[in-house]
């Protein structure tokens, strides 16, 4: 992202450039002298506007992506051990349970860096919530063990809508059309001479690029370099061993 951004912006830094003093547009280029530079500030607030909105946007997703995480490894662990420590259907139950986790941690998330889910793992909670609801306990308990089926589908619900939502291209294009503004902005406010209008540029890029990568190098929750990791949910198959 970061080497792909800066080579946008000085391919259009140095065709401002051309085109300002080089170009048969220049001598008409030049009649545009006298825009101040305090005209840079409009386009460059909005993009700090939006940058901000973008990266604010971004980072309550990834915490909202890890606490769904949270609670899907809460509810796992919640069956888990009622489960095992009550009822005739506790194999049935704890099955289906492994088998549901083998399915998030294997397929699900690999899937969800495409935006998807997996139908694997689909299957592997119905048939989870089918051992609980038919298992043959107390209704006191079964209850219990039905309302943390419950939760852990609505963190799943939650974990898939956030991979689904992430990125949003049109935020991530508002922001980089602003950006692109401003650079435009700094070459009308400098046609006077060619190397402060191409440090001016240059030094506005730096300032873009560094945010922009940073907040686009945590975009997707579940996608790499810097994605939530499957490792709360694949860490129960070893702390609870389905026999």
């Amino acid at each position: 992202m970061a080497l792909l951004l800066a080579s946008a912006m000085a391919v259009l830094a140095l065709f401002l450039c051309w085109l300002c003093f080089a170009s048969r547009f220049a001598v008409h280029a030049q009649n545009w002298k006298g825009v101040v530079p305090p005209f840079v500030a409009v386009p460059a607030t909005l993009f700090g506007l939006l940058m901000t909105f973008l990266s604010q946007d971004v980072w309550e997703a990834n915490r909202r992506a890890f606490q769904a995480v949270t609670l899907e490894r809460e509810q796992l662990t919640t069956l888990s051990v009622l489960s095992s420590n009550h009822g005739i259907d506790a194999d049935e139950i704890l099955a289906a349970i492994h088998e549901y986790v083998e399915a998030v941690v294997g397929l699900e998330w690999r899937a969800m860096e495409n935006g998807e889910e997996s139908p694997e793992a689909e299957a592997a909670l119905n048939r989870l919530t089918s051992a609980v609801s038919g298992a043959k306990i107390g209704p006191a308990f079964q209850r219990a063990l039905l309302n943390a089926v419950i939760r852990l589908r609505s963190a799943r619900d939650q974990r898939l809508a956030i991979a689904e939502a992430f990125p949003d291209d049109r935020e991530w294009a508002a922001v980089l059309v602003i950006a692109f503004i401003t650079q435009i902005a700094l070459a009308v406010t400098h046609l006077d001479r060619p190397r402060p209008q191409l440090l001016a540029q240059a030094i506005f890029a730096l300032a873009a690029i560094v945010p922009i990568s940073l907040v686009a190098s945590v975009d997707e929750p579940y996608s790499p370099p810097n994605a939530i990791a499957s490792d709360p949910l694949a860490q129960l198959l070893e702390r609870f061993p389905h026999k």
